[in-house]
C-alpha cells in the first residue's frame, strides 16, 4: 500500500493519543493540585486547634500557678490542727500541762466537698471535720469542727467530754462499699462514727492506678494511726494507760543514751 496512503490514518491516531495523554495528565495534575489544597487546609486547621489549645493551656497555667502543691498543704494542714488545738485549749480552759495526750483525726465533710491527690498521695478535701481528743487528768475533752480548707475558716463547733471509764470500744470498719468508718462506743450515748475515706467510685476504679493504696495513705495522713493508738490503749486500761505509755517511752529513751554512752566511753 502506498505511504500516502496510510498517512492519513496515522494523523487522526496520534491526535487521539496525545489528546489522551493530555487528558490523563490533566487529571494527575488536577489530582495533586487538590491534595496539596487538602493538605494545606489540613495544615491551616492544624495550626488553628493546636494554637486554640496552647491558648487553653495557657489559661489553665495561669489558673493554677498560685496554686500550692501537695507538700504546702499538708504545710497548711498541720497548722489548722496547731490552731483548732490553741482554740481549744482556750474553750475547755486548759493549760498546756493539764494535757496529758491528745489526737487528731481527719475526715472529709459531708455532704459536699471536692477532693484531688497527686499520684501516689493522700486524698485532699476542700471541707474537712476535724476531731480532736485531749487527755486530761479528769477525762477526754471531743472538739469536732469543719474546717474550710480553701477559706481557712472553722465553724460547726461541738464540744463533748466523757471519763475515761465510759470507752467501750474503739475501731475503724470498712464498709461493703469501701469506705472506712471509725468508730467509738460509749458505755452510754450513740456511738462516734466519722467517715474517714470514701468508698472508690466508678471514676477513681478506672483511672486511678491504685485506689487502694490511695485510701490507706489518706488513712495513714488523717492521723487514725496516731489516734488509735491513743483511743485504743485508753480503751484498755484506762487512765492508767498515759503513764504506762510514758513509762514505755523512758525505755528506748534510756537504752538510747547508753548506747551512746558506751560509744564514747
Amino acid at each position: 500500500m502506498p505511504f500516502w496512503a496510510v498517512r492519513p490514518l496515522i494523523v487522526p491516531l496520534a491526535a487521539f493519543v496525545a489528546l489522551a495523554s493530555v487528558w490523563l495528565s490533566a487529571r494527575v495534575w488536577l489530582r495533586i493540585a487538590a491534595e496539596y489544597k487538602r493538605h494545606a487546609a489540613d495544615e491551616a486547621e492544624k495550626e488553628v486547634l493546636l494554637a486554640g489549645r496552647q491558648a487553653a493551656l495557657d489559661r489553665w497555667k495561669r489558673k493554677v500557678a498560685d496554686r500550692p502543691d501537695d507538700l504546702e498543704m499538708a504545710r497548711w494542714l498541720e497548722c489548722d490542727r496547731k490552731a483548732l488545738m490553741e482554740e481549744a485549749m482556750g474553750f475547755y480552759r486548759l493549760k498546756r500541762q493539764d494535757v496529758l495526750a491528745h489526737a487528731f483525726i481527719e475526715a472529709p465533710a459531708t455532704p459536699s466537698y471536692s477532693r484531688a491527690r497527686i499520684e501516689d498521695g493522700p486524698w485532699r478535701y476542700s471541707k474537712y471535720k476535724i476531731l480532736l481528743f485531749l487527755l486530761t487528768k479528769d477525762g477526754v475533752r471531743q472538739l469536732t469542727v469543719h474546717l474550710d480548707f480553701q477559706k481557712a475558716t472553722f465553724r460547726s463547733r461541738a464540744r463533748t467530754n466523757y471519763r475515761y471509764d465510759a470507752f467501750t470500744s474503739v475501731q475503724v470498719a470498712e464498709t461493703d462499699n469501701g469506705e472506712n468508718v471509725f468508730e467509738l462506743t460509749l458505755t452510754n450515748g450513740d456511738p462516734i462514727k466519722v467517715k474517714v475515706t470514701d468508698p472508690p467510685t466508678e471514676v477513681t476504679q478506672k483511672e486511678d492506678k491504685n485506689p487502694q493504696g490511695a485510701s490507706q495513705v489518706t488513712l495513714g495522713t488523717a492521723g487514725l494511726g496516731n489516734a488509735l493508738h491513743v483511743l485504743e490503749g485508753v480503751a484498755a486500761e484506762g487512765k492508767e494507760w498515759i503513764a504506762f505509755e510514758r513509762q514505755r517511752e523512758k525505755v528506748p529513751l534510756a537504752e538510747m543514751s547508753e548506747a551512746v554512752n558506751a560509744i564514747f566511753a
